[in-house]
Formats: structure tokens, C-alpha cells, sequence
């Protein structure tokens, strides 16, 4: 029904232009497999295909393809506050596109996480404001976190989104001290839990000593999870393998996940995704390579290990913690890393059995803000309905209240 009427609206638009159509169907079939880039200037083309590109249902079948043939960007900030997502296709096309955020006060704002299509930014010294955008589209939304407090909940470990599938519901995750508050967009709630103890076992010592290191993923989302790897340091040593966290959107709780089997102690993990499942990566000090797994329904299965790891450095430890897998190509023959350095990308063929290319985002590094790993986002203009008649029907209240004063 909801495509019947946007086919409606998009025909009554047509009826007022001079110009020649091809058929609604048609024309939808064309346009949801082009990128959002070129989505944006195509709005211009006409009334009614500006009425199609923005109507829902169209949004929602361009998310599902995109989500679908994982068309995803990299998502990078410069210092000036300007954000550019970089397209890889096939490793050989790389494209680069500007926006800037929409809101002044949220200029400079840093990007925690992403999620699909939508990107997670906190301005610094805002402890509670948070926005939730969709970059290409423009939509955003401000949160606010009640349970956060100046001079408190400072040292935050993780932030990260996930959905649900079922429902549709997404929801962010914000990872402090002795505590976790999660926010449902269907519901318009924030929700207070306990931190696990592993994480109330390692942050107070963190807090007190500067020569301890407690170091946490960004988070990696998949549908109904999202997942960290947690790794502890004290100045340059390792003191323990890395441990796996996950939130459950069902239950919204947090939970540890095993790590890979066979490892020796004081291996440092971290997550991503690889050929559409959740991938663990790492080393630790004395192997000059790289081990990577893949997670299948019964568990970890072992996917490669690169023996040898070129870095700017002969320091064997910065070799392996200097590369941050990204993800796979569309066609699975290439894997794509961050590194060495933080503006630089590393393409390893999986036949050749090597690095075959390398890719220098800006041979300026102070343009950008020097994160460890970039975020990626899914090329989508969709942005999740917020719940927030309840809001609108307190401040009506109000204002009948005040009239009624009056």
C-alpha cells in the first residue's frame, strides 16, 4: 500500500512536467542500486524523482540492497570539522565524499561509532548530548543521556549500536565505570544496568594509575549484537589475553564471549566483520604476523595467518598492533587494512598470498583527527523512526496548562 501511494504521489509530480518518463517501476529498479552520492544530485533531475528518492519505501529497499551487497564506506574526520567517506569498489575506484555536520554546535564533534548508515558523535565537553546522523540524508536526532553527570561516569569504555531484526528497534550502548545505559529508539528510553565484573575489576585501576592501559574495540555491530575485544597493558607488556564482550539486544544485557581456542597467553585480539561474519584478529609480542578467525555457528573457525607484516619500524610489537583488518572486498579475494599509520590503507591478496597495494589517504596526517580505527558505514540513506510523540504530548500538556493559567 505504502508503494502504491508513493507511486501516486511520484505520477500526480510527473503530471506537471513537459519532459518524457520512463515507467515507475522502471526507474525504481535503476536507482536504488546507485550509491547515495549520486542519489543526492539525481534529486535534482525532476519533481517526481526527488519524490521517489526521498519517499520511505524507497530509502528502506536502497538500505536492504546496500546491506545486502555490503556497499559500505570508511567514515573519516578532519580537524576542520569536515567529515569525507571514502568508497572503495573493488579496491580500484576510490571515490571520496565531503559533508559537514548540520548543526553549529555540534561542530568538531567526535565520532564514537556507526552503525549501518548512521554515525555516532559526542561533542567533548557535552557529557550528555549525544546525535545520531545519517550523513547523506542530513537526518539527525539530539540524545540526551540522564544518567550521566559532570565529573562523573568520566572514564567511558565503549560505545556501540546494533538492531534489532526483528523489531526494527535500533539501540546505542554507552560502556562506563560501574555501569552501562542503553537507548531504545522505538521506546525513547535510556535504561541503567551494572557493568560485568570484569569491567568493574579492571576501570577502577585505570583510573588510578597512569602506567595502566585498559584498551577497548570499537564496537562491531551485527543484527541483534553488537561486540568489543578488551586488552589490558601496563606500559609496554601485555598482561593478559583479550576478552570478548557482547550486548544481547534481546535482553539487553551484557555478556562475555569465548576467544578463539589454541593460543598461546597474551594474545591481543581485536573484531571486525569478514565475509559477512564477525572476524577476530591479532597477535602479541613476539610473532611478527597476523592471526585471523572467522565465527560460524559452531564456533571460531581458523580463516589465515600472515606470516610477515611490512611496517615502518623493526619493532615487532607496533608490526601487528599497527594494522587494523577493515573488511573484505565485494568479490572475497582481497582483505583491506588500516595501516601502517592511521592514514594509510594496506590491500593483502588472499591467492597472492600478499600486500599488493597501498593506498594513502591524505599526505597531510594533521588534517584528520588520528583515531586507531576508522569507522565504516553502510551506504544508506535510512534513518530509524524515533519514538518521540511522548515528548510531544508532555510539552502539549504544558502548553494547555499554561493557556488554562492565562
Amino acid at each position: 500500500m505504502s508503494k502504491m501511494k508513493s507511486q501516486k504521489t511520484i505520477e500526480e509530480s510527473r503530471s506537471q512536467e513537459d519532459t518524457p518518463v520512463l515507467p515507475f517501476d522502471i526507474i525504481f529498479s535503476i536507482l536504488i542500486k546507485v550509491n547515495t552520492t549520486s542519489l543526492i544530485r539525481f534529486k535534482s533531475v525532476s519533481k517526481s524523482w526527488n519524490a521517489m528518492i526521498s519517499d520511505i519505501t524507497f530509502t528502506k529497499t536502497h538500505y536492504d540492497r546496500s546491506k545486502e551487497i555490503g556497499c559500505e564506506k570508511l567514515v573519516l574526520q578532519k580537524s576542520t570539522g569536515e567529515f569525507e567517506f571514502l568508497y572503495l569498489n573493488n579496491v580500484n575506484d576510490v571515490i571520496i565524499d565531503k559533508r559537514e555536520f548540520p548543526l553549529k554546535e555540534f561542530i568538531g564533534a567526535q565520532i564514537l561509532c556507526s552503525y549501518d548508515g548512521l554515525v555516532l558523535l559526542k561533542k567533548p565537553k557535552a557529557y550528555k548530548k549525544f546525535v545520531l546522523w545519517n550523513p547523506p540524508s542530513g537526518h539527525h536526532h539530539i540524545l540526551e543521556c540522564p544518567y550521566t553527570k559532570p565529573q562523573q561516569y568520566t572514564f567511558s569504555c565503549a560505545y556501540g549500536m546494533c538492531s534489532d531484526s526483528i523489531t526494527g528497534d535500533y539501540k546505542i550502548i554507552l560502556i562506563y565505570n560501574l555501569f552501562y545505559f542503553v537507548y531504545s529508539t522505538i521506546k525513547n528510553i535510556w535504561t541503567k544496568k551494572t557493568t560485568l565484573p570484569t569491567l568493574q575489576q579492571c576501570l577502577p585501576e585505570f583510573e588510578l594509575s597512569t602506567s595502566y592501559t585498559y584498551m577497548c574495540s570499537q564496537g562491531t555491530g551485527t543484527d541483534n549484537r553488537v561486540y568489543w575485544a578488551l586488552n589490558e597493558k601496563r606500559g609496554q607488556n601485555i598482561c593478559k589475553t583479550s576478552t570478548f564482550t557482547y550486548f544481547d539486544v534481546n535482553s539487553d544485557e551484557l555478556k562475555e564471549f569465548p576467544t578463539p581456542h589454541g593460543i598461546e597467553n597474551k594474545f591481543v585480539y581485536r573484531l571486525s566483520t569478514l565475509k559477512g561474519c564477525l572476524g577476530a584478529f591479532g597477535g602479541n609480542d613476539y610473532i611478527n604476523g597476523l592471526y585471523i578467525w572467522v565465527m560460524q555457528q559452531d564456533g571460531w573457525r581458523w580463516f589465515m595467518y600472515i606470516p610477515y607484516i611490512p611496517g615502518p619500524t623493526i619493532d615487532i610489537e607496533r608490526n601487528f598492533s599497527n594494522y587494523n583488518l577493515l573488511f573484505s572486498t565485494k568479490s572475497d579475494e582481497e582483505l583491506v587494512f588500516q595501516g601502517p599509520g592511521c592514514h594509510t590503507l594496506s590491500i593483502y591478496c588472499l591467492k597472492q598470498k600478499k600486500f599488493v597495494r597501498t593506498i594513502h589517504i591524505s599526505n597531510r596526517s594533521e588534517e584528520y583527527f588520528s583515531y586507531p580505527v576508522y569507522p565504516i558505514c553502510l551506504d544508506s540513506f535510512y534513518f530509524p523512526r524515533l519514538n518521540v510523540t511522548r515528548k510531544r504530548k508532555q510539552c502539549s500538556t504544558r502548553s494547555i496548562e499554561k493557556k488554562a493559567k492565562i
